[in-house]
């Protein structure tokens, strides 16, 4: 049982805008692998990709774009600066947020580079 003057950490937004960021990444993978591999199957072999691979990129800019719109949330809430080396010592709830608000932002670094990786394949492979 929780304590009444304890707060919910999902009500302050700290914790949803963490697993929402690379859970964007993974939805646009599983989808752009799930449609290519539809499409290969309903396909006689060696079928061409190019009607698709229009598909792959638009889930691609706009699977980038929410996870950019995510960042500026998360720039908003938290207050804090991307820097990469910057060393957060306070012990307060202050301090608490600008941490997540700094790993948020790592993470959205690395999901645009990791939807741009699921992009690549979907634009560079010609056939099935």
């Amino acid at each position: 049982m929780r304590p009444k003057h304890a707060p919910r950490v999902i009500d302050q937004g700290s914790v949803w805008i963490l697993v929402a960021v690379p859970s964007i990444w993974a939805g646009h993978f599983l989808l752009s692998y799930w449609i290519a591999a539809i499409w290969c199957a309903k396909l006689p072999a060696g079928a061409s990709l190019a009607e698709i691979r229009w598909v792959i990129a638009g889930l691609g800019a706009l699977s980038i774009a929410a996870i950019a719109g995510l960042g500026v949330i998360a720039v908003r809430r938290y207050g804090g600066e991307f820097l990469v080396f910057e060393e957060i010592t306070e012990s307060s709830e202050r301090g608490r947020d600008r941490f997540i608000g700094h790993v948020t932002l790592l993470l959205c670094g690395l999901s645009v580079m990791a939807t741009l990786f699921t992009v690549i394949p979907g634009l560079v492979i010609g056939q099935c």
